[in-house]
């Protein structure tokens, strides 16, 4: 940790409100690493310390710049009464869009875009600075722009939206939140939109703000329209971010998730389902489900289980390696490479399996290669015996 000691270990402690003994032991526990992105240097928490939250980052540079990780956002279980328990007055609801979390600063005269576990990623960085205006953040400094990157053609959660889709791809950044990067306090909702607006930001627009009291029956009604549409469910705030705001999502959403876990499911099946079974236990128990609905819950669930594994056994069985695949448009072959090299990095094994121009742009194909899948499927397949 060379870049550490070069920066004095109490000074970057001191910044951080920590002890030095408490830096050192982050490093010690591989809590606290370096990372480089072009000539910028970074440390960044891999995991939540002490009061420092997973993502945080600590630039080193002169000013030793930090932007605070995005804190946890808590689910709630059942609408009532978490909701009259856990907010003060007022209910905003917003909708909760389905793509990757994002941090846009402005630091050493660059903007970066951090993803949620603190890398400095290429690829979102020059998208956002190609398709938003970014004055504000040179006005504003000490402020971070945190939203969600959407759209098919995302590298992490390619999901469509119509809403994202621009010449060549289908992406775009809503912002749903602006903090205070150092301490990340965050703006109150009616300072959030009115900065958006002047600065012509695309942001979250809040769906309702209402009692708590009543609160829980509108969200349902909001939460079966989104139903409808497939989408992914509610952020619920309180006007004054007084409170840690609380997120609910969808039916169709927990069964998405699930479908695609166990496509690859020894790598990530089980991460996915307890918390998405439960989840769909409460809902069918406050929706005061009829036994038929229940049923039909149940049967989406099994299905979204059971037919992404079989078709994955069937694919490897015949062969094939399976992969998760997304296609991303790049400005120039060197921004290409430039994102590979990330995702060398931070140790994401890919395959490429197209590439063609597009209007002057590379349209690639990119597979996620998910090793444990594929290599259990495939000794279980031979007859290795199960040990479980």
């Amino acid at each position: 940790m060379a870049e550490v000691k070069a920066y004095s270990l109490e000074n970057i402690a001191k910044k951080l409100n920590l002890e030095v003994r408490d830096i050192s032991r982050a490093v010690k526990r591989k809590i606290l690493r370096e990372y480089e992105y072009k000539d910028t240097k970074i440390l960044l928490f891999k995991k939540e310390f002490k009061h420092i939250e997973k993502g945080t980052v600590v630039f080193l540079n002169d000013n030793l710049d930090v932007v605070r990780g995005y804190p946890k956002t808590y689910r709630a279980l059942t609408l009532y009464p978490t909701i009259k328990e856990h907010f003060i007055d007022k209910v905003v609801i917003e909708e909760k869009l389905n793509g990757y979390n994002i941090r846009v600063v402005y630091i050493n005269d660059e903007f970066f875009a951090l993803t949620r576990s603190g890398y400095i990623c290429p690829f979102t960085t020059k998208k956002v600075k190609k398709y938003l205006k970014l004055d504000i953040l040179k006005e504003y400094p000490n402020y971070m722009l945190c939203g969600e990157m959407i759209g098919l053609n995302n590298p992490y959660t390619p999901k469509f939206y119509e809403e994202a889709q621009q010449e060549d791809e289908n992406l775009a950044f809503y912002i749903f939140d602006i903090k205070e990067r150092e301490s990340n306090k965050s703006l109150t909702v009616e300072e959030r939109l009115k900065l958006c607006n002047i600065y012509k930001l695309p942001h979250v627009k809040p769906l309702a703000i209402v009692d708590k009291e009543k609160a829980h029956e509108k969200i349902k009604e909001i939460i079966k329209e989104l139903e409808h549409k497939k989408r992914e469910g509610v952020v619920l705030k309180d006007p004054n971010m007084d409170v840690v705001p609380l997120k609910y999502t969808t039916h169709y959403t927990q069964c998405d998730d699930l479908r695609e876990a166990f496509k690859f499911f020894f790598d990530m099946g089980l991460d996915f389902l307890f918390s998405r079974v439960v989840r769909e236990g409460f809902m069918s128990y406050e929706f005061r489900e009829s036994l038929e609905e229940r049923k039909k819950r149940a049967k989406d669930i099994g299905e979204a289980i059971i037919l992404p594994m079989a078709e994955t056994i069937e694919k490897i069985a015949s062969g094939e390696r399976v992969t998760e695949d997304i296609e991303l448009i790049f400005d120039s072959e060197e921004d290409f490479y430039e994102y590979l090299e990330f995702l060398r990095k931070v140790k994401i094994l890919v395959k490429i399996k197209d590439i063609k121009e597009l209007n002057g742009k590379l349209k690639v194909l990119i597979g996620k290669v998910y090793n444990k899948t594929n290599d259990k499927v495939l000794a279980y397949l031979n007859g290795t015996l199960w040990g479980e």
